[in-house]
């Protein structure tokens, strides 16, 4: 037993040896390999440290996309290099040197431009891009300034040629008329000297005159006058009979005057317009004969006159009338302003000096107006007089004439001071405003005249405002 026992234990020995042993070659293999390793992974950091400064995880997996197809036997590094360098050769036209940085070139191309662009001055405005001067857009700017200055210049030169050609005319037509002038001045020469040659044979002739011929002059000349003298006489007998036949024509028409007197002019103003068919005084209104068949509308007003008396010299009426409904025959006008004690009747007389169921009245506007009285003309008197006659359908004329059938007149325009120099130095325009109203106040004395010869009614703002009822109204509102 004891035997057995002992070949057992150092079988066990054996076992234990060779375990630890095995152990301790696994513990160094172990420590081997770790060592190993951990220099594989620092190498491999530092390759993959020393790949993202050249290009990042993104930007590797993208290459392809960035630098596109990489050249025969090159890298995509050597491939971007070689684009790098073939664009600072396309900008600046110069090979860049084997040992200059991208970066170099690319400060370089940068400040070469920069100092171009600034060379160019004002001949240039560079398109500017996000990350500096955009080249194409700059170059395109300048081609563009370089085909218009071509077309300028071609212009120009066009413009030379036909100048040129208008200068050449010019020349010519200068030298025929200034030989059209010679050849005249020897005309006028060979006249002069004909008329002297005849000048000095007249007065050779003279010269030699003896005193019959002289005589027979005189007698010639006793003989007109004498001839003269009698037509004076004749004249003067004559004009002595125009003068007695002109007293007697005036006599004559002075006579007739007082047997006939001249027709009243202004009786056309105060002819009936219309017919009042009914008076509603309760309610204010007065019916009217006439409708939309004769050119009646609303807002048109009248006067009303009274049937028994003569249109008073101002021409305001009994009542003032304005028409607010209108049918085809019948007209309702409402009563603006009436006599209490003088009330509208039916036969009364209804009248508008600018209205006309058949024609279209024709006015000439004269005059300087003050329609509130305050002393100062108003700017837009005539304006506004014109726009009273031409919204009620008449017509206005600058000037008088035979077909005028009214006028309206205001004021006679004030002709301003004559300037004196000192006036003038202050106010150089004072002397164009003196003019002007002196002129004013011609052109207002002229039409005036022209209207007395042709026997066209005038009338001051006033009557023309109570000959067609609108008198009141435009009292109430002078601005309309």
């Amino acid at each position: 037993m004891a035997a057995r026992q002992g070949s057992q234990s150092n079988a066990m020995l054996y076992a234990l040896i060779t375990f630890v042993g095995l152990f301790i070659i696994s513990a160094v293999a172990a420590v081997v390999y770790y060592v190993k390793a951990e220099d594989y992974r620092v190498l491999s950091q530092n390759a993959k440290d020393d790949l993202n400064k050249i290009a990042n995880a993104v930007e590797n997996g993208s290459l392809a996309k960035i630098v596109g197809k990489p050249e025969e036997g090159k890298s995509y590094l050597g491939t971007m290099q070689n684009v790098v360098n073939s664009l600072y050769s396309f900008i600046l036209g110069q090979a860049p040197g084997a040992d200059i940085p991208a970066t170099v070139k690319y400060n370089q191309i940068v400040m070469e431009t920069d100092a171009m662009i600034k060379s160019l001055g004002q001949d240039v405005n560079p398109a500017i891009g996000p990350n500096g001067v955009a080249l194409l857009n700059t170059i395109q700017e300048l081609k563009v300034k370089l085909d218009n200055a071509r077309k300028e210049n071609q212009d120009l030169k066009t413009r030379g040629e036909a100048l040129q050609g208008n200068l050449d005319d010019t020349q010519l037509k200068f030298e025929q008329e200034r030989q059209k002038l010679l050849a005249e001045v020897d005309q006028f020469q060979a006249e002069m000297n004909s008329i002297r040659d005849r000048f000095e044979s007249l007065q050779k002739t003279m010269t030699l005159a003896n005193d019959e011929q002289i005589q027979s002059f005189k007698d010639k000349l006793e003989q007109e006058q004498a001839k003269l003298t009698a037509k004076q006489q004749e004249l003067q007998t004559t004009e002595n009979k125009l003068a007695e036949n002109d007293t007697l024509l005036k006599n004559a028409l002075t006579q007739l005057d007082a047997l006939k007197p001249n027709p009243d002019k202004e009786v056309a103003a105060f002819k009936p317009d219309a017919r009042i068919v009914r008076v509603d005084l309760q309610n204010g209104i007065v019916y009217l004969d006439a409708g939309l068949k004769d050119h009646v509308y609303r807002g048109l007003t009248f006067s009303i006159y009274d049937r028994n008396k003569p249109i008073p010299e101002d021409g305001k009426g009994k009542a003032e009338i304005e028409v607010f409904q209108v049918t085809d025959q019948v007209s309702a006008a409402r009563i603006v302003r009436s006599d209490k004690k003088n009330q509208i009747d039916p036969e009364d007389i209804v009248a508008n000096l600018i209205w006309d169921s058949k024609s279209a009245n024709r006015f000439v506007i004269a005059g300087d107006f003050d329609f509130n009285n305050d002393g100062k003309v108003d700017a837009d008197g005539a304006q506004r007089i014109r726009e009273i006659i031409e919204r009620w359908g008449g017509q206005v004329s600058d000037d008088v004439s035979i077909n005028t059938d009214f006028m309206i007149v205001g004021n006679k325009p004030t002709v301003l001071t004559r300037p004196t120099q000192d006036e003038l130095d202050v106010d150089p325009i004072a002397g164009q405003r003196y003019e002007q109203s002196k002129q004013r106040a011609e052109a207002y004395d002229a039409l005036m005249l022209k209207a007395n010869n042709l026997g066209v009614p005038v009338f001051n703002e006033k009557r023309f405002l109570f000959l067609i009822g609108y008198d009141t109204l435009f009292n109430m509102n002078p601005l309309i």
